[in-house]
């Protein structure tokens, strides 16, 4: 049976900035997918943040230029554009990059964070599609704040686990310090109203890279941890110049527009190096 977007979860992605695509990927495509994963980890690219040596580690890499073509490829022979598309209801798909995140025997989770605090992008035509390689239950699978891509960019943290809300950007930018979820969690679990779902390979979890969100680790509960992102943007995307001007962090260089020149604070979201996938 050939997956569908429903209208329901058209309208939970819009109101929670998350839905869980069960079955959205087959058979031939989770297999490419895996193939991916391995390449990645073979091949790090300049961003690797981690190793995979011994039994216990945490791997993460993020848009590694050397393996673009391989997942333009995959993408362009699976259905994953045409499910953006139906999620935002419009026509207009780009990929952004991938993100690879590998943790075995004993490796902290992620903190909370949103990906926009680090990015030259906002709007509503976004989407982060998680794919776990392994089986996740919830605890250790993708978790957002519910609604919170409505909401206020705090400043981004600079993942020290002795300070979860240690902010990058400081007195550099005008943004409010992040919360400490985990710690207003621990004192009472209503506190924050957090979506997570156990997942199988073959599932999508989608979801806003604005939300407040964060990973999980890996120890015996989920010994070895395997997850596979691709970002999308569409229509209503945007490049923005919110990020303050500090040397040496997260330094940016000026994006080429594809009608020339580079992306001003406002455009729509259109980089020369990549072409629609859906149109």
């Amino acid at each position: 049976m050939v997956f569908q977007i429903t209208a329901e979860q058209r309208h939970t992605f819009a109101q929670d900035g998350i839905v869980k695509l069960a079955g959205a990927i087959d058979a031939q495509l989770l297999e490419k997918l895996k193939q991916c994963f391995e390449w990645a980890i073979a091949n790090p690219g300049p961003t690797v943040n981690g190793h995979t040596s011994g039994d216990e580690f945490s791997f993460v890499d993020l848009a590694n230029p050397a393996g673009r073509a391989m997942y333009e490829q995959v993408i362009q022979d699976s259905a994953l554009p045409s499910y953006a598309a139906e999620l935002w209801r419009f026509e207009y798909v780009g990929f952004l990059a991938e993100e690879v995140f590998y943790k075995k025997g004993s490796a902290v989770s992620t903190l909370w964070h949103q990906d926009t605090s680090y990015a030259p992008w906002i709007g509503p035509h976004w989407v982060n599609f998680w794919m776990p390689l392994v089986p996740h239950p919830a605890e250790y699978a993708i978790q957002v704040v519910r609604g919170s891509h409505n909401g206020v960019m705090y400043d981004g943290t600079t993942f020290n686990p002795k300070d979860p809300t240690e902010p990058i950007w400081g007195d550099a930018a005008d943004f409010p310090r992040l919360p400490d979820i985990n710690a207003d969690r621990a004192r009472d679990p209503n506190t924050w109203d957090i979506v997570a779902f156990d997942v199988e390979p073959g599932d999508i979890v989608a979801l806003h890279p604005h939300c407040l969100h964060a990973g999980g680790g890996a120890d015996a509960g989920l010994p070895e941890r395997r997850t596979l992102v691709f970002r999308f943007y569409g229509d209503e995307s945007y490049y923005s110049e919110h990020l303050p001007d500090v040397p040496g962090r997260y330094d940016i260089p000026p994006i080429p527009a594809a009608t020339g020149g580079y992306l001003a604070d406002g455009d729509l979201f259109r980089p020369a190096a990549t072409a629609p996938l859906v149109r």
